[in-house]
């Protein structure tokens, strides 16, 4: 990294510098001169190119579907993430806990309650939501803990595994054999 700004860093990747928004979070945990590897979303629109970077995976897939929530660009994406971790915002979603996220710059009491509403109608219907906000496991999600297990093990993401392997029950239905529940996951992905 190159310099540290209030919002953003600059860095510096071969000679060319870019400069990438941040969350508060890692404003405060990287220094300049550092050498950090940031996961990364491009925001392109008509009359602006943005880089927006984050040091977990968690905080990158929030931000994306906080941008997939009516009414949220990327400057409130990012706020969310500056004012409350993953964990808390996964709590406050579960629990209706709109004055938590009054409570973050920018997000008024109209705003909160939509971004509440819009991310608890999206639980158990995204796998990837639903790791990273901490939802609670249904008896199917139980069922194929350890298929889930296997295909992590194999490289796959919690989410990419948690719906491969529901994607394969529902195929083979709720009394398949682990084995043969991972042999579908792993070809349904090899597919794709």
């Amino acid at each position: 990294m190159a310099r540290k700004a209030l919002a953003h860093v600059e860095l510096d990747v071969g000679g060319v510098g870019y400069e990438v928004w941040v969350p508060g979070s890692t404003q405060r945990r990287v220094t300049e001169d550092q050498t950090v590897t940031l996961l990364t979303h491009c925001y392109i629109r008509e009359d602006a190119f943005q880089i927006f970077g984050f040091l977990r995976e968690d905080e990158r897939t929030l931000f994306r579907m906080l941008l997939g929530v009516t009414g949220v660009g990327p400057k409130v994406a990012l706020a969310v993430l500056s004012g409350v971790s993953v964990a808390e915002f996964g709590r406050a979603v579960q629990q209706n806990d709109v004055t938590a996220l009054t409570k973050i710059s920018g997000i008024g009491k109209k705003m909160a309650q939509r971004i509440v509403l819009e991310m608890k109608a999206k639980l158990g219907q995204d796998a990837e939501l639903d790791a990273i906000l901490g939802a609670p496991e249904s008896a199917e999600d139980a069922d194929t803990d350890d298929v889930v297990a296997a295909l992590c093990s194999l490289g796959c993401t919690l989410g990419e595994a948690k719906r491969a392997a529901q994607s394969a029950r529902k195929k083979l239905g709720p009394d398949a054999a682990d084995e043969d529940v991972l042999k579908t996951a792993l070809r349904s992905m090899a597919k794709v």
